[in-house]
């Protein structure tokens, strides 16, 4: 499990771009720490790398 952190450096981006991905509806923690962390998989990653590749293709 990653946190938003750790999902951030994997992936090359801030953790304020994976906080707004949330806020639009892109990209959902799988699940939180019991201390209220969000908590990212490796299916999370590869759905970041999913959305980022298709923001690349935009004009």
């Amino acid at each position: 499990m990653l946190n938003v952190t750790g999902l951030a450096r994997r992936c090359g981006l801030s953790r304020t771009t994976l906080f707004y991905y949330e806020s639009i509806g892109l990209l959902k923690a799988s699940s939180r720490s019991p201390g209220n962390y969000r908590q990212y998989t490796e299916r999370d990653v590869e759905r970041l790398r999913q959305i980022c590749r298709k923001g690349e293709r935009r004009p």
